[in-house]
């Protein structure tokens, strides 16, 4: 197999400069397997070339083309464009690809693109984010009310008398609604009344304006003992704003998501006692595996094939959550060759 060294836009041969496209990286791979292949499945995201993806979705794009043999390639914006990010959408599916694997989590607009591309007879399915009013074939990802379960757990076990908690996300973003909401949930259940939740802030996935944040929940709450982060860019911006702060590690308790692997020193040093792992590498390889299944199985729903209606793949593919904490970190750090 052959790995090609191509931008965004030129892999998905896109005219879509208008809707404020960019191209990633010169130095980042955006498509996988090779250029002949029969197959051609598009990922799509919004961010597409965001840290996370690259180190740990782009690791399952790779493999899955290789065992496959079929061409996986990277489309969408590489900053935050929910509307460059619908138009990506429908003109890789106005191209009749193989299949389509959405990341869906970013807005719930995406539901309207989604449908689209089934109606055009693209085999599509949906990532990291479920759009379940779409009609797409499967969800693949997450349960992201367990990410917000997971990190609330870790919380209480971690200010066991209680205290004030601040939260922050995407906060437009339908998978950490899901996690904020299973967050929430979770402590009202369970913290008997001990626990007081003083902010839900928008960070933008952006590590810098998470800072700020963080900075301003810590103003406004000088006796705030706990905050919870829930998209990649999140842990990073809360340990720089303590740092900032002049904290010590532990005098603020923090939950937060997986980012690039040096992130998981922060569990180390003590900044974060808990880090969410999603499995990532998982999601758009099985993506990839679910829609070549649909395209090739020719297993049969109640005696239809996929051109008839039948849909011989699952509905859902929950790949779970893996939460480091100083516990097993060293494992993690030396597996992942962290120093």
């Amino acid at each position: 197999m052959r790995t090609m060294m191509k931008s965004v836009l030129a892999a998905a041969a896109l005219a879509v400069s208008a809707a404020g496209f960019s191209a990633p990286a010169s130095a980042q791979e955006s498509e996988y397997g090779p250029a002949d292949a029969k197959y051609t499945y598009y990922w799509i995201s919004n961010k597409a070339n965001l840290p996370l993806f690259v180190q740990y979705d782009y690791v399952g794009m790779k493999r899955i083309a290789e065992e496959l043999g079929v061409r996986v390639v990277v489309a969408g914006p590489t900053d935050f464009d929910v509307p460059g990010f619908i138009a990506a959408v429908d003109q890789v599916c106005a191209q009749k690809p193989s299949g389509v694997s959405v990341v869906g989590g970013w807005d719930p607009s995406l539901t309207e693109s989604v449908k689209k591309c089934m109606e055009q007879g693209v085999p599509t399915v949906v990532d990291d984010g479920d759009l379940p009013d779409s009609g797409r074939l499967a969800y693949i990802g997450t349960n992201w009310t367990q990410v917000g379960v997971a990190q609330a757990k870790k919380m209480m076990e971690m200010l066991p008398d209680g205290g004030k908690l601040g939260m922050m996300s995407i906060i437009n973003a339908g998978n950490m609604r899901e996690a904020v909401a299973g967050f929430t949930a979770y402590i009202e259940a369970n913290g008997g009344g001990k626990y007081n939740i003083v902010a839900n802030e928008d960070d933008g996935g952006d590590a810098q304006k998470a800072a700020q944040v963080t900075a301003a929940i810590m103003a406004a709450n000088p006796d705030i003992a706990g905050l919870a982060g829930f998209d990649s860019e999140s842990g990073a911006g809360i340990v720089t704003a303590l740092r900032e702060a002049g904290k010590n590690p532990g005098d603020i308790k923090v939950t937060a998501m997986e980012q690039t692997p040096d992130f998981f020193n922060t569990a180390k040093e003590g900044w974060v006692d808990g880090i969410v792992v999603q499995n990532r590498e998982l999601f758009i390889y099985y993506a990839v595996k679910l829609l070549h299944d649909y395209n090739t199985n020719t297993l049969k729903s109640a005696g239809l094939g996929s051109a008839d209606g039948g849909r011989p793949i699952p509905d859902t593919v929950d790949t779970g959550v893996l939460l480091v904490t100083k516990d097993n970190v060293d494992k993690v750090l030396t597996a992942l060759n962290v120093k």
